[in-house]
């Protein structure tokens, strides 16, 4: 079984432990700006409010939680047990909210997510653990470049302009438009579901066009047959093996034709 390709939950358990670890070493009256820096490994002097690179990097630590609430939206069913694992996550927002502040200490951003720095029994901290499970049992294969993210997406979206444009009847419309938005949906959940989601959207989008041959000729009539046939070319390329890619983007156009000849 392969591990997500990206796991929020155990980044943000391991920068909370860093942050406790940290914090011990220095005192909890310092600032947290100060534990900050080393859970960030932030190597710069002391760190004041212009120091852009260490607020980037906060920043980013700000975004975890919202990052994990995703991921374990996507992979845990269970209503009852995803609440569980997401509920201590209040804290730990709250606790980086207050982190933005200089002249709150190290022990004023604990209070909001462990006792003192006690990592071993912060709810928080135990629950991210969770999380970061559930994440690595996810069985998933590789995962989508970020530029073939960007690629899939932007053809998408250009596709759904073309399709609102036209002249098609608006059922006509409506129908091309959800299987688009199946596609998007898997490409944006890709980075944890992987490429074989987006490839199923793809196959399945195609297969509801080939049943529809009145469909085809609608396409054709209204000038969108070539947008849509150029659409899954693009698309397939993308997706396939190199060594495999013109031999389906070939099949992808066949396949279309035999469509509109059915």
């Amino acid at each position: 079984m392969t591990e997500c390709v990206d796991n929020p939950a155990e980044r943000l358990h391991a920068l909370l432990l860093e942050f406790c670890r940290a914090g011990k070493e220095l005192g909890p009256n310092h600032s947290n700006w100060s534990a900050w820096a080393k859970a960030l490994s932030y190597e710069g002097s002391a760190v004041t409010s212009g120091d852009a690179e260490f607020f980037h990097r906060l920043a980013e630590a700000k975004e975890l939680p919202g990052k994990v609430r995703q991921a374990v939206s996507l992979v845990v069913t269970d209503v009852q047990h995803r609440e569980h694992l997401l509920e201590p996550l209040v804290g730990v927002d709250a606790g980086l909210q207050a982190s933005t502040q200089t002249n709150h200490d190290i022990a004023h951003v604990w209070q909001h997510f462990s006792d003192g720095g006690d990592t071993t029994r912060s709810a928080a901290i135990y629950s991210l653990q969770g999380c970061a499970g559930e994440l690595r049992r996810a069985q998933v294969e590789a995962g989508l470049t970020e530029a073939e993210g960007r690629d899939l997406t932007t053809l998408i979206n250009e596709l759904t302009e073309a399709v609102i444009a036209s002249e098609l009847e608006e059922a006509d419309k409506q129908f091309l438009l959800a299987r688009l938005n199946e596609m998007l949906a898997t490409v944006q959940q890709a980075r944890l579901r992987g490429r074989y989601s987006v490839e199923a959207a793809t196959d399945a989008a195609m297969g509801a066009l080939m049943r529809r041959p009145n469909l085809i000729r609608r396409m054709m009539d209204a000038s969108l047959l070539d947008s849509v046939a150029t659409f899954f070319t693009k698309v397939n390329a993308l997706l396939v093996l190199v060594n495999q890619s013109e031999q389906l983007t070939q099949e992808t156009v066949r396949a279309i034709e035999r469509g509109v000849g059915g």
